[in-house]
């Protein structure tokens, strides 16, 4: 871990928890807030930087608060649009997850995520066509529904496991969205999850983007989660029993670790005591190292995905990837016997495309061997 990521990591402790930190006066902050913008935190930082770099970054940051505000509005517009014509949802991630942080605006956001149950996805589908929104079915994509308005993404989600990562969560999630509670974030009301349900997006959230690049923004979402919902008996009464049944007990246990010995998580919460400490120094290692969604790598992360991948479920893995990324067997399924070999072909052809890129082909290998090695470790899903 070099300096600027030590840094930043004390800077997230002293902005989230306002511990007592002194930073190190040859400190380059250009360095760590450009770690904090490659990690999508940097709204959280910028407050305990020296006053010069805030006045060079500001524009930056004004733009994760300017860009909170308008997801909060437009996501109250399609809040409303669904009660008005009694189609259920429930907010996942975004704002859902915001309402934890002591300054909710500070958590940068991209698009709007939502689940509907999957009988009313078609009404859901033709209410926003009529209401203005462009909407992109792409069966390819069975997960969710794009839908975009004024240069705002919203996923209205079937189902909200991937499939891929081990993990099935969705029933889950349909029994907590005839549940809904309502959420509120400046005033702006929302329907959401129950707080179990809740937080199991959230721990779910971070085993999917261990195979995509997990990034600091995933996993302070959940500890901040931790910190206001789940203390030892919601663990003990509640949560601990789901998270085993979905695969995630371990996954959660040293994550939440992770988080006290890193990012400043109070030790009053005694249910990760066990977690393996050498296991979340790797796994603090590997987030460092990826960025939000694998930015820091560039396309390197896609050989590093595809070897952790294979390195977990071998043939199955092909077979399953080239059955969902071939779109000549979409249309023809006769092909499915050969669909992992199109899928070999496809890596091959990734491969030739990160040579010519640039980047370290066998660095990159190496890093997805001991990315399915963690995999393996944290136990993720009924593997």
């Amino acid at each position: 871990m070099n300096q600027a990521e030590q840094v930043l990591l004390q800077a997230i402790q002293k902005s989230l928890w306002n511990k007592d930190i002194s930073f190190p006066e040859d400190a380059d902050w250009n360095a760590v807030l450009k770690e904090a913008e490659d990690q999508a935190v940097l709204g959280i930082v910028i407050g305990v930087a020296p006053e010069k770099y805030q006045k060079e970054w500001r524009s930056r940051t004004g733009y994760v608060t300017a860009n909170f505000v308008r997801i909060l509005h437009y996501q109250s517009e399609i809040c409303d649009l669904m009660k008005k014509h009694e189609i259920p949802m429930v907010i996942l991630k975004g704002i859902a997850a915001a309402q934890y942080y002591p300054t909710p605006s500070q958590r940068t956001v991209g698009d709007v995520d939502f689940l509907v149950p999957r009988e009313y996805i078609e009404d859901a589908k033709q209410l926003f066509v009529d209401n203005g929104y462009e909407v992109e079915d792409d069966p390819q994509y069975p997960r969710h529904v794009d839908i975009h308005k004024d240069n705002i993404s919203f996923e209205m989600h079937r189902f909200f496991s991937d499939g891929d990562s081990g993990v099935e969560v969705d029933q889950y999630l349909f029994d907590g969205l005839f549940r809904a509670e309502e959420g509120s974030v400046y005033g702006s009301v929302f329907p959401m999850l129950p707080s179990k349900e809740n937080g199991l997006v959230l721990i779910t959230h971070i085993a999917h983007h261990l195979r995509v690049g997990l990034g600091l923004r995933q996993v302070i979402d959940w500890m901040m989660y931790v910190n206001k919902e789940l203390n030892d008996e919601a663990w003990m009464t509640s949560f601990r029993e789901t998270a085993r049944d979905t695969g995630l007990e371990t996954l959660a246990l040293t994550v939440t670790k992770m988080c006290q010995m890193y990012l400043g998580l109070s030790n009053h919460i005694t249910w990760c005591s066990e977690a393996d400490s050498a296991l979340c120094s790797v796994l603090m290692e590997n987030l460092l190292s990826s960025g939000n969604f694998g930015n820091k790598r560039g396309t390197g992360i896609k050989v590093e995905s595809t070897v952790s991948h294979l390195r977990r479920s071998g043939f199955r893995y092909l077979q399953q990837a080239g059955e969902y990324n071939w779109k000549a067997y979409h249309k023809h399924k006769w092909l499915k016997p050969f669909a992992w070999i199109y899928q070999i072909g496809r890596y091959a052809k990734q491969g030739i495309q990160e040579r010519q890129s640039g980047n370290h082909m066998k660095e990159n290998f190496k890093r997805g061997k001991r990315r399915g090695e963690l995999y393996q470790k944290l136990k993720i899903g009924k593997l």
